[in-house]
């Protein structure tokens, strides 16, 4: 009974003395900076040690009580000092570089995710967020749902031919296109589909006569745009938007604005969601055409 008792408390001991090692490796006061940071922080089940993150950080809910340490690209090094972090997780292109260098002259360690804006470098981010905050477990699962997600979106593709045209509308300013190298080319050539703006970089400001005379099959928008303008319906009555003939036959697919600002954790499933949605009307209408059928937003 005697040796039980004593390997008993020789492993508690042992326990005791890797305890504070295993805490060491798991940072208590985390800033995150961008959207898919923000997001990639909270999936791994480490949203309780995020103490500020940037205003481009909506989700999840509680993230709305947090202090913001301002826009992810003008950040300023003395509201970050006072949250005293241990660890600060940024998208690629957070800063300016001389903030970030300077934390990390302070002893603060910052992180610099690989670029979100290509999904397939997010399962890297994932793996390296959660390295950081000692969660490599949490990681290696969530690592497995977004690697299925993305197979699911490759096989779904195949059946999508369509063009596919992105808008964005904020307030009563000129609406927003997005041609080559952004996150909504990279969504629509995801799905399978043709980017009828890919003629130029960027996303771009466009006219009402170009809206008017687009032929795309689909017009994809953030859930933010059709969020602002009451639906549907209020994308059908504006007066850019209304325009495009995609749009008065109904055809609006959507994606979350966090999505569009870089790839997180629910990207991953909103794109694979996207591309089962345009499979099936493609499968219903190999030859779509806006009078003849319709997508409504999720």
């Amino acid at each position: 009974m005697r040796m039980y008792f004593a390997l008993i408390m020789a492993i508690i001991g042992f326990i005791g003395l890797c305890l504070p090692a295993l805490a060491a490796n798991q940072p208590a006061r985390v800033v995150t900076v961008g959207a898919p940071a923000t997001e990639i922080v909270f999936a791994l089940g480490a949203g309780a040690t995020v103490v500020a993150t940037d205003t481009t950080s909506t989700w999840p809910d509680a993230v709305g009580n947090l202090p913001k340490v301002g826009y992810m690209r003008t950040l300023a090094s003395e509201g970050i000092i006072s949250l005293k972090p241990d660890l600060i997780v940024a998208v690629e292109n957070a800063g300016p570089v001389a903030v970030l260098d300077g934390l990390r002259a302070l002893g603060i360690s910052v992180m610099v995710l690989p670029s979100l804006d290509q999904l397939e470098n997010l399962p890297d981010a994932i793996s390296r967020t959660a390295a950081a905050l000692g969660r490599t477990d949490e990681g290696a699962e969530l690592i497995a749902k977004v690697t299925a997600d993305i197979a699911s979106i490759q096989h779904l593709a195949g059946a999508n031919h369509a063009k596919i045209a992105f808008l964005m509308a904020v307030g009563h300013g000129q609406p927003l296109s997005a041609g080559r190298n952004t996150t909504a080319d990279e969504i629509i050539g995801l799905v399978g589909g043709e980017n009828a703006m890919a003629g130029y970089d960027g996303f771009k400001p466009v006219s009402p006569e170009i809206i008017a005379a687009d032929t795309s099959d689909y017009v994809l928008v953030p859930q933010s745009t059709l969020d602002q303008f009451g639906g549907i319906d209020g994308i059908m009555h504006h007066p850019s938007l209304g325009l495009h003939k995609a749009v008065q036959a109904g055809h609006v697919v959507t994606v979350s604005a966090s999505t569009i600002l870089g790839f997180g954790p629910r990207s991953a499933t909103e794109i694979r969601e996207l591309a089962a949605k345009l499979q099936t009307v493609a499968a219903s209408n190999p030859n779509p055409n806006p009078s003849t059928s319709s997508v409504s937003n999720p």
